[in-house]
């Protein structure tokens, strides 16, 4: 093509536009197409050990988690699915990824030929029942899609989803016996109070589930609608076919489809679900399975997936840390999960309730999230943080209160303290857009002052700790409750002094004090003491008994360190920085020598420190606030080398909703939001040669560690924008603004970071 002088001016002028955005920071990178970094995403890391993922397929937030269950009791089976499986029992549509305990597995399907069977028998004897074995070989699973062979059945099973709608697609054998068993009864770790299954029409069954558990008391309504007519179907009570009959309900009502079948034939299967109403199921059907099929739906959330993926951007690195990091990115948008009705309809608080100007969600495992995976939605997507943060304020303004953990809009109360105000609050300060401030901060506060029992059966601990300034030790796990409702306290104040309400601010700075009182000076530890003020006696540090009563998990070394907005204050408590960073190097080097039942959450250590459990995510980092950044840089990599793997049981223990994963993102990148709320994150080192951020304001923002190599993991200097920068962290700000922050690599330590005033400043003083 002959260009004229003209073309020449247009392309120039356009050249120079597209390099002046770069210069200023605005979004210039690859398209979610051009960048698939979907290659680098595998469900199955996590579904081995104790991490509790699934490897099913499921939609960017979405109602539906469409995978394999091989069990509903155990604990190896949270997920349902565990890597040791040898055989599976069906395909349910809700599951929780990497939590501790469980509920779900919702409406089961399953594809068989031969003899009818309408229990799935035991693992153990999977030919007494419709199980099916498997085999790893023949088993596959990326973002959005899941495929195993049933090798007892010569069926090839396919699950592809919409947010609402599961696709199945099974292809069978010839057959002139091939049948489909919906099953509404199996459910993890809940119990089923009943069920009901109804044959519709030719080719549609649809029915509920009513059960309770974790998830509360609650029902699941389906609409399942197969490709082609049934040549028979059937319902079933006890097992037993009812012949003649339709409909069943009772305690275990199932059914079946029957076909014959050619070799190769496939067989689709749409299942809508509702926790509202059939009604609800059928809506959600016709929205988004009604004019689809199964190539289409796969193709869709394959871009879904791209197009989210593509949010954070790396380069370099091995295929291995390009693994872990992908899915842990998928990993962290699987939950909150979309918990709504195309209708706008929903169940929360034992209440149906309409989300009147924002998309309700639910699976708030916020005592884990808040410490990382709400903040890295701060930066990279604006609209699903209001709408997390309307779901979770809108318990309080329905009638109710903020949930601790909440499932299917019941709160569990798992865990303590009231950590939905750190998400919160996080979103406020950090101005996301399209929050009621007023009726955030209320509900912010409301909790405060309302005890909540927690799912420990014990008071929950507030009432002490407003009496007391600090929870007493005649309370399970008091030393960890006031360390909580220290930092939640903070948050509070935080967005108390935002909104100009100074005696609040006052009230709740100085409540956010109250974990020096915990602090033993002798010990340099932070100690349980009696309702008179009195440290308790008798307690051994080698014995996991003597600490379970007082600690989450009884992890006193992680809670020693979790004083996220005050760690200034910690430092000169514990006699300055050169006693706390002794104490730190303490901390990783003595080896543990202790005895007692081990809690199954305290794993994954370097000396005394525990990456397995949360509340010490944050300790790595400590060192940049007592002028060691260096040494931060060697135990993030020593954590992120000896932790993490991109196989099956590549982390140390629950992955409980993205938590474990994200702290591997950030990290990854080069910082860590060590106290959600403040605008501060706290520089680590990079893994990646260039990290590159679509964040929510539409611009872009860059890391790059030049120089990077295995050995070359400490900071040696740091730019910003192209100047020099000495700070060991980096604001909120800083990122939103888009630009570029420069990491050079090197072998040995340097001084960079080293100054007093280069180091970060907690944000109570």
């Amino acid at each position: 093509m002959k260009l004229t002088s003209y073309t020449w001016l247009l392309l120039t002028a356009l050249f120079m536009a597209c390099q002046a955005d770069k210069k200023s920071g605005q979004a210039d990178s690859p398209t979610a197409e051009e960048a698939d970094f979907m290659q680098y995403v595998d469900p199955f890391i996590g579904t081995d050990g104790i991490v509790h993922t699934f490897p099913g397929a499921t939609y960017p937030y979405g109602m539906i988690q469409l995978s394999p269950d091989g069990d509903t009791k155990g604990w190896n089976w949270c997920s349902g699915y565990h890597y040791s499986d040898e055989n599976i029992k069906g395909f349910s549509h809700t599951h929780l990824s990497g939590t501790g305990w469980s509920d779900l597995g919702d409406i089961l399907l399953m594809p068989t030929v031969g003899e009818l069977k309408l229990n799935s028998g035991p693992k153990n004897d999977p030919d007494a029942g419709y199980r099916s074995r498997i085999s790893h070989d023949d088993e596959s699973a990326t973002a959005g899609y899941y495929q195993v062979k049933l090798l007892d059945y010569d069926i090839n099973a396919e699950l592809t989803t919409t947010p609402r709608v599961g696709f199945h697609r099974y292809t069978f054998p010839e057959s002139k016996e091939a049948h489909v068993i919906i099953d509404p009864t199996s459910i993890i770790f809940g119990k089923t109070q009943e069920t009901h299954a109804k044959i519709t029409d030719e080719q549609t069954i649809e029915g509920y589930c009513h059960s309770s558990g974790w998830g509360g008391n609650r029902f699941v309504y389906f609409t399942a609608r197969f490709s082609k007519p049934f040549q028979k179907a059937g319902v079933s009570l006890k097992d037993a076919v009812l012949e003649n009959e339709k409909e069943a309900k009772g305690a275990d009502a199932k059914a079946f489809a029957s076909f014959e079948t050619q070799a190769g034939e496939s067989i689709e299967v749409k299942v809508a679900i509702s926790a509202v109403s059939l009604e609800g199921a059928r809506k959600n059907f016709a929205a988004e399975g009604s004019n689809k099929n199964f190539d289409q739906v796969k193709q869709e959330a394959a871009q879904a997936w791209r197009t989210e993926l593509a949010k954070v951007q790396v380069k370099g690195g091995s295929e291995e840390q390009k693994k872990i990091f992908y899915t842990g990115m998928y990993h962290a948008m699987i939950d909150p999960n979309l918990s709504m009705d195309v209708d706008g309809q929903y169940v929360a608080i034992d209440k149906t309730l309409k989300a009147e100007g924002f998309n309700n969600y639910s699976t708030f495992s916020v005592w884990d999230t808040h410490r990382a995976v709400h903040p890295l939605l701060t930066l990279i997507d604006h609209q699903r943080t209001a709408d997390f943060v309307n779901s979770l304020v809108s318990r309080h303004a329905e009638g109710g209160q903020l949930p601790i953990w909440e499932l299917c809009g019941f709160d569990n109360r798992c865990m303590v303290g009231y950590p939905s105000v750190s998400v919160i609050a996080d979103a406020i300060m950090k101005e996301v857009p399209g929050i009621d401030v007023e009726k955030a901060y209320a509900a912010m506060r409301a909790i405060a002052f309302h005890p909540k029992p927690t799912d420990l059966g014990d008071p929950g601990g507030l009432e002490e700790y407003l009496e007391l300034g600090y929870v007493s030790a005649d309370v399970p796990q008091s030393v960890s409750k006031t360390m909580e409702f220290s930092y939640y306290d903070w948050c509070i104040g935080k967005v108390a002094e935002k909104l100009g309400k100074a005696e609040d601010a006052k009230l709740f700075f100085e409540r956010s004090k109250n974990f020096m009182k915990h602090y033993h000076p002798e010990r340099q530890l932070y100690w349980p003491k009696d309702r008179n003020g009195n440290w308790v006696e008798g307690i051994s540090l080698t014995d996991w008994e003597d600490l379970k009563g007082h600690y989450v998990s009884g992890n006193i070394w992680a809670y020693s360190y979790y004083y996220p907005h005050a760690t200034n204050m910690a430092i000169e408590l514990m006699g300055g920085k050169e006693a706390f960073a002794q104490n730190l190097d303490k901390l990783f080097a003595e080896p543990m020598n202790m005895e007692g039942e081990q809690h199954v959450d305290i794993s994954g250590f370097i000396g005394h420190y525990g990456h397995g459990d949360e509340p010490g995510h944050q300790i790595t980092y400590l060192y940049n606030y007592v002028g060691q950044p260096w040494k931060t840089q060697e135990r993030v990599s020593e954590v992120m080398k000896t932790m993490y793997a991109a196989k099956p049981d590549g982390m140390p223990n629950n992955d409980d909703c993205g938590q474990m994963s994200v702290w591997y993102n950030f990290s990854a990148i080069g910082f860590y939001p060590v106290c959600p709320g403040d605008s501060n994150y706290i520089l680590g080192a990079p893994k990646f040669d260039e990290t590159v951020f679509q964040v929510a304001t539409g611009k872009t923002f860059t890391v790059k560690a030049e120089g990077l190599s295995a050995e070359n993991v400490y900071v040696q200097s740091v730019k910003l924008n192209g100047k020099e920068y000495p700070n060991t962290y980096i604001t909120h700000q800083d990122i939103m603004n888009g630009g570029e922050l420069v990491f050079v690599m090197g072998q040995a330590p340097s001084e960079w970071g080293t100054s007093a005033e280069a180091s970060p400043l907690s944000a109570l003083q």
